[in-house]
């Protein structure tokens, strides 16, 4: 505890001019325009249900692991890890899960296995528990899904106590956290449709920030927002996943926030992976496989 000293503000003013300071990670497509991965940072992804938050960042996980090895801890309330495993798995060979032999599905499991841990979803959790089990491995980043989820109190203070302690820990650990949440219910009913003269009227509105439930201090708190949404019930758009960034707070190490109404379309390919302005960025690892090293301390029986 204390003050900064001189000699950090220097080497970080040294690294930054001569271009030592990375880039935050590309997934190479559209959307690294808006969304890169940093980290150390700590990110809020706000969606209504069923628009598959979840899904989308799995994938967009699966493609860190494939391209740079990052590895991941995650805590869903609302998915199994065995369902997760299948969508994965599926993504990750090109194939029909069901199509694959024993054989290969467990070969997968045991590739995929080394990038993936999950938190046992069976428990109800305080977020420092989940801290604290995120502490015990070597994880680049992990998710708390939903914050709505968690065992906590419904308060103004409470929501503060968690943002301030995350950041912390973030700052400390050098590990990125994402959290997944909710917006509050007004954004759902009639005032958060798209107005008559708009190509999407009468369907729900992709949220923005400020509709998260618990309001403003959430993306006062973090380092980059992202909002995920689906119009669910239009047969022209029901397969894309939109992704709008609402907040990119260092925008120098890359992203930027999407315009309004231009969120990047992700297109669910039939679940083999998300494509992009038809850029599958998991079509390599449907080619050659990641490295394999023994890891016998992860299984999910299928």
């Amino acid at each position: 505890m204390g003050l900064v000293k001189d000699s950090e503000v220097d080497s970080y003013l040294d690294d930054y001019i001569n271009g030592r300071i990375p880039d935050g990670l590309k997934i190479n497509c559209a959307l690294d325009n808006h969304l890169r991965w940093k980290q150390g940072s700590f990110n809020m992804i706000l969606g209504h249900d069923n628009v598959g938050k979840t899904y989308w960042r799995i994938w967009y996980y699966l493609c860190l692991a494939k391209l740079y090895g990052k590895t991941f801890c995650i805590w869903t309330g609302e998915n199994k890890a065995g369902q997760i495993f299948r969508d994965l798995i599926k993504m990750y060979s090109g194939k029909e899960v069901k199509s694959l032999s024993l054989a290969e599905v467990s070969r997968y499991k045991q590739e995929i296995g080394q990038y993936f841990k999950f938190v046992d979803n069976k428990y109800l959790y305080k977020y420092k528990d989940l801290l604290s089990i995120f502490d015990d491995g070597d994880y680049s980043g992990c998710l708390i899904d939903p914050y709505t989820g968690l065992d906590r109190d419904f308060s103004h203070s409470a929501n503060y106590d968690f943002l301030n302690t995350s950041r912390q820990w973030v700052n400390k650990t050098g590990k990125t956290i994402d959290v997944c949440t909710h917006p509050v219910s007004a954004s759902g009913r009639a005032v958060g449709m798209y107005p008559a003269n708009h190509q999407w009227a009468n369907h729900v509105k992709m949220p923005n920030k400020s509709d998260t439930e618990g309001g403003k201090p959430f993306p006062n708190r973090c380092d980059d927002f992202y909002v995920i949404h689906r119009l669910t019930q239009l047969e022209s758009m029901r397969t894309y996943t939109m992704v709008g960034v609402d907040k990119v707070k260092d925008t120098e190490t890359g992203g930027s926030n999407t315009n309004l109404d231009e969120p990047v379309l992700c297109e669910y390919n039939n679940g083999f992976g998300f494509t992009i302005n038809g850029i599958n960025p998991l079509l390599d690892v449907q080619k050659k496989s990641l490295p394999l090293e023994p890891n016998g301390d992860f299984d999910i029986p299928f």
